[in-house]
């Protein structure tokens, strides 16, 4: 028995265009859903090269939109544009469909670069897609990261050095205080104001530093 060429392949005949050729293959019996050795339908392989007619031909001819290869890929994982998706989805191809590796067809997409593809099944099944950067640049994700770390960084930086501004306005104010205290301990001991400079002067800086504390706050 010959190996079979592309003039007996309905599967190569598919992904040819041969469309004559096709519907001779169709009519003498061969089965429209049949998968060669690698799990591949005559379907599949017409979408991947992008023949709009012979997949509407196979359509015609009763093929299923939703045939499973051996990695449960559909047709529509090998759309490599909008109007060969549209046309699909026009005959009952399912856009939330999953394959063997929990991967959907607007994520295949994504992975393979058809980016108006992705975007276009992603607006249909309301999936969030990663940005074309970080799918194709590693480095995208650890910038990514470093930016956010450094960030935290900052703001954690920030607030140590609020709560140490903090600490020493508590210092101050309790240094004040002391004074305040040592003073009028004094002026009591002496039965007056012996220093009514020194008085005036840490009065006035207790109320700046209160006024300055509030400001803070």
């Amino acid at each position: 028995m010959k190996a079979p060429t592309s003039q007996d392949n309905l599967w190569v005949a598919a992904g040819d265009g041969q469309i004559d050729r096709v519907r001779e293959l169709l009519e003498s019996g061969v089965a429209v859903d049949g998968h060669d050795q690698f799990g591949y339908t005559a379907m599949h392989a017409a979408v991947s090269y992008n023949q709009i007619e012979m997949v509407k031909l196979l359509i015609e001819k009763g093929a299923n939109v939703n045939i499973e290869d051996f990695e449960k890929d559909t047709p529509l994982y090998v759309a490599e544009n909008v109007e060969m998706a549209q046309l699909l989805l026009d005959n009952g191809a399912d856009p939330k469909h999953i394959n063997e590796d929990g991967i959907t067809p607007a994520l295949t997409a994504l992975e393979e670069g058809w980016e108006e593809v992705a975007q276009f099944l992603a607006n249909i099944t309301k999936e969030v897609l990663a940005t074309q950067e970080e799918e194709t640049d590693p480095l995208a994700y650890i910038e990514q990261e470093d930016r956010e770390a450094a960030a935290a960084a900052e703001a954690a930086e920030a607030q140590q050095q609020q709560s140490n501004e903090d600490g020493e306005e508590e210092e101050m104010s309790e240094e004040l205080s002391n004074k305040m205290q040592d003073i009028m301990k004094r002026i009591e001991e002496q039965g007056g104001v012996e220093n009514e400079e020194e008085l005036r002067e840490l009065v006035t800086k207790m109320v700046l530093d209160g006024m300055q504390r509030e400001l803070n706050e």
